[in-house]
């Protein structure tokens, strides 16, 4: 009984996950070393009200750095818009990228 218990909560758990992540359109990816662009741009598509979200995912070096523990993070950055908004934040980051240009 137990294992159904445990069996039941995980299948939520994965449900819950999938329907979460549903709707949602990464529209840029970036490493740290541009996470701060990304972030602007979420602000201007934020302060335009749409609806978007950063995800950041760490992962450490490959191999024999993993286990240095001052091996630097390498962190991946993603712009994600709900599929709603998709086109018009699209359109939103043209113009952004044309005001940047114009400074």
């Amino acid at each position: 009984m137990g294992w159904m218990i445990m069996s039941l909560a995980i299948l939520l758990l994965i449900a819950w996950a999938v329907l979460r992540s549903k709707g949602w359109k990464t529209l840029l990816v970036g490493t740290g070393d541009n996470a701060e662009e990304l972030e602007a741009k979420y602000a201007y598509l934020k302060s335009n009200n749409v609806k978007c979200r950063i995800r950041t995912e760490a992962s450490a070096g490959m191999g024999i750095a993993q286990a240095d523990p001052n091996a630097r993070v390498r962190s991946t950055v993603k712009l994600d818009v709900h599929q709603d908004d998709a086109e018009r934040a699209a359109e939103l980051l043209q113009q952004f990228e044309r005001q940047s240009f114009s400074l």
